[in-house]
């Protein structure tokens, strides 16, 4: 099987870095620093398109090429079998699921973030108004047949809301499908509901039209949703200096992003195959680009890897600890040496009490 469908994207990838170094003479390009970083098809991974459209990390002295894969399982494996430096991944359920395995990732640069929650889900669940599912009626969802990507964040966000709800999941029919196939599973009737990411909820949307359902959307308190850059945890300690210019690249395309979300989606329509442009800058109003870790991140951070624990989703012999899912050490360069990167964003909360998206008991 064919790990990498979309590798065309490389060269595109690199092409901010080739024009931000245009200007250099072939000594400086000669001198620029290869790395591979390998994301997945959708718009959490906007500040990599983003970071190399605009030459960012060509500023900062590296041609980073970029891959793309359908989940973070995948860009964990890849990961594991040195297929490319680092990667992104969920910092709480994709690299609690890796560590559980025994492949030792953890956090370096989070920027799919609300900081101020501890718990705000990037994911949704979409279903199909024509089989009997009423967004007022939680429990219309039991006994329907809903296509989810097992093992995934979208998986626990489905789990936690019919925890929420006081539902019977295993009254449902789980059908396992790739998310970028999700839309057209809805839209043709094969499934009853589905619970994808952007832009492919935004898409299935529109496409279901008056037959769309959004039982939920973007909710809170369901399950630790902080997407970033993720390593091995023993690379990560021998190259910080490498880390901290590719994270400043990373942190001025989520600055980018959440004042140019417009422009942004117009990125991503060069990196993700079909993508409608209006699909993504629907998705991009539930979305948030905050790279900082707070109080609430962490505590929501390190609760959703013990809940998969607890949930019986992964196997582990001692409870996770904030440690295994981010070294500090990067972020907390790049805040010290550029904070007019992150000074459109509000305070952030000092204590738990203060949090918001607290979660579901």
């Amino acid at each position: 099987m064919q790990r990498f469908p979309l590798l065309r994207h490389v060269f595109a990838g690199i092409a901010g870095a080739i024009l931000g170094v245009a200007g250099l003479g072939s000594a400086a390009h000669a001198q620029m620093k290869e790395v591979t970083f390998i994301v997945v098809n959708n718009l959490f991974s906007t500040p990599a398109f983003v970071a190399a459209e605009n030459g960012y990390w060509a500023q900062q002295g590296l041609n980073v090429k970029i891959k793309l894969t359908a989940s973070g399982r995948q860009v964990t494996q890849a990961l594991q079998a040195g297929e490319a430096q680092f990667g992104h991944a969920a910092l709480s359920t994709t690299v609690a699921s890796a560590r559980a395995g025994g492949n030792m990732l953890t956090g370096v640069m989070p920027y799919f973030n609300a900081a101020e929650y501890i718990a705000l889900g990037g994911r949704a669940i979409i279903g199909r108004k024509d089989r009997g599912i009423d967004a007022a009626n939680p429990k219309s969802m039991e006994g329907k047949k809903i296509g989810y990507l097992r093992g995934s964040t979208n998986d626990v966000y489905l789990r936690q809301w019919f925890k929420k709800n006081k539902l019977d999941i295993s009254k449902s029919t789980l059908i396992n499908l790739p998310v970028e196939d999700m839309p057209i599973s809805v839209t043709q009737g094969d499934v009853d509901a589905v619970v994808p990411w952007e832009p492919y909820s935004a898409q299935a949307i529109r496409q279901l039209g008056p037959n769309a359902i959004i039982v939920s959307r973007a909710e809170e308190g369901l399950v630790s949703d902080v997407v970033g850059v993720v390593a091995h945890q023993d690379w990560i300690s021998k190259n910080y200096d490498l880390l901290e210019k590719f994270s400043t690249g990373v942190a001025q395309a989520a600055q980018f992003i959440r004042q140019n979300p417009r422009k942004a989606a117009e990125i991503d329509a060069r990196y993700i195959d079909g993508m409608n442009i209006e699909d993504a800058v629907e998705g991009f109003k539930t979305l948030h680009w905050d790279p900082r870790m707070s109080v609430c991140t962490i505590e929501g951070t390190v609760a959703a890897g013990n809940g998969m624990i607890k949930d019986g989703l992964i196997k582990q012999d001692k409870p996770f600890v904030a440690s295994d899912f981010i070294d500090m050490t990067v972020l907390d360069r790049v805040q010290l040496k550029h904070p007019e990167l992150f000074s459109d964003l509000p305070p952030l909360p000092k204590t738990l009490d203060q949090c918001k998206g607290k979660l579901a008991s």
